[in-house]
């Protein structure tokens, strides 16, 4: 079978390793790089990242998994270290009861405002686009308590806690299980295409029934005994690390793992149309610029909302308004190549005032940066270049006029943002044409939310090959 794969980042590279291993006949096409986001740039003697990344749920999450059967070796990854929050000094961000009890982030009077409201949503619930600020506004709190929560919005969301919704905030904690949150987030193509068998095989069939047709608010305080013992006794993180090499090292991977994939770079497709001289199967024609390819079924892994523009079948016009109403976020990342190591310590750290995430990936590993020189990046939300450079000289006492490398890069690091009101299209449009990406799936975030999407995707298309069979 001829399949046609549109994108060639994460998520179409994944997609590509596990069909081929199946047995069929691939063809890639990326307007761009290969890699996407999983990737990394050689800048003035430095391996730099596109953006800052740390690899979540390596213990047994979806990208571990998708490598583990399908590619030749898996990188080699470092443990990542802790997060923490920068203000007179460092501070870990809290995540159990207990540290939030004890945390110096904020003053006494909020952490037991804050900790007895939390306790109160999971055991009455809540709705399912409620935000963070709904249960937050009235509570009085001290401007940098508010500012905290703000900040862990934007890097849990993209957003601040207007946009961001409540079950965002507690499934990034780990509180609530994703798994919980993923019906629902579905729920109106579930209407459409009843009751998906993905999930199925994920939650309990009779479980799946019930708590749709309960409710999202009555599953949340059905399920409060279980959220109340992850918050009270939750561990730090799960399983984190950054691959040695850098993130291009995971794309590497897959890369040499394809044996008979073709990838096309440098043509964007421009039409997805139905091949209708067949009147069995009658496939696809990609178009480009310049070329047409044809394929049997088609997985579409760029971003879903140019969709609408570039193909006329039904299941996607039907939801048009919605695909062209994503929301996304764009990032500013700026690396800097320096003589000093500010940020001297596994991990990374998070700023207020200026949303930032801010890490050093030569504590990873050395070879990215030339010898003596070490590699830090900060990825900002909503700030400009000039306002970005201020900030980290002013946060870090580093000297930009004396910086080894400079490198900016601008991008949207999710094709969809976990905000209050979001539509993602679920993987399966119909039997010879699935969706993945970061807009296909609401779990986890970037690289291991891509992965999710191409799980579920090889489970639908595993089960539409079995029933013509």
């Amino acid at each position: 079978m001829k399949i046609g794969i549109v994108g060639g980042g994460t998520s179409g590279l994944l997609s590509a390793l596990a069909l081929e291993k199946m047995g069929h006949d691939i063809t890639v096409i990326e307007k761009n790089k290969i890699g996407g986001l999983c990737r990394s740039e050689y800048v003035q003697g430095y391996t730099v990242d596109i953006g800052v990344h740390a690899i979540t749920m390596l213990n047994d999450g979806p990208l571990i998994n998708l490598l583990k059967r399908y590619a030749r070796y898996i990188p080699n990854f470092k443990p990542y270290g802790d997060y923490y929050i920068r203000l007179d000094k460092l501070y870990n961000i809290p995540v159990s009861m207990q540290e939030w009890t004890t945390t110096s982030i904020i003053p006494n009077r909020d952490k037991v405002l804050i900790i007895s409201r939390m306790i109160d949503l999971i055991t009455s619930g809540f709705s399912k686009d409620t935000s963070v600020y709904q249960v937050i506004e009235d509570m009085n709190l001290s401007e940098i308590s508010l500012k905290f929560l703000n900040t862990i919005c934007y890097f849990l969301s993209g957003e601040d806690m207007r946009k961001t919704p409540l079950w965002r905030l507690f499934t990034g904690a780990g509180y609530i299980p994703e798994d919980d949150i993923l019906p629902f987030i579905y729920y109106e193509d579930l209407k459409i295409n009843p009751l998906k068998t993905v999930l199925f095989k994920r939650i309990n069939r009779e479980r799946i029934k019930k708590i749709l047709k309960e409710g999202f608010l009555h599953s949340i305080k059905s399920g409060s005994k279980k959220y109340l013992n992850k918050f009270i006794k939750k561990s730090r993180y799960w399983t984190q690390g950054y691959p040695l090499g850098g993130i291009q090292s995971i794309c590497n991977s897959i890369l040499y793992s394809l044996d008979r994939t073709e990838i096309v770079q440098g043509e964007e497709v421009v039409e997805i149309a139905q091949y209708r001289e067949r009147e069995e199967n009658p496939g696809y024609i990609l178009y480009t610029q310049d070329n047409s390819y044809y394929c049997d079924v088609v997985v579409y892994s760029a971003p879903s909302r140019y969709l609408p523009d570039i193909t006329d079948l039904p299941e996607i016009q039907e939801r048009r308004d919605r695909l062209k109403g994503i929301k996304f976020t764009k990032s500013l990342t700026v690396w800097i190549g320096y003589h000093e190591n500010p940020l001297p310590y596994l991990g990374s750290e998070i700023w207020i005032d200026h949303p930032c995430w801010a890490t050093c990936v030569t504590n990873y590993d050395k070879s990215l940066a030339p010898p003596g020189k070490h590699l830090l990046g900060f990825s900002f939300v909503n700030t400009k270049r000039e306002e970005a450079l201020s900030v980290i000289q002013e946060k870090l006492s580093i000297d930009i006029d004396r910086t080894h490398m400079l490198h900016f890069q601008e991008c949207i690091p999710e094709q969809a943002s976990c905000v209050v009101g979001q539509y993602f299209l679920y993987p399966k449009i119909r039997e010879d044409f699935y969706v993945v990406g970061t807009d296909a799936d609401p779990r986890s975030m970037g690289i291991t939310r891509a992965a999710y999407s191409v799980q579920v995707m090889l489970s639908e298309f595993e089960r539409s090959q079995k029933n013509k069979d």
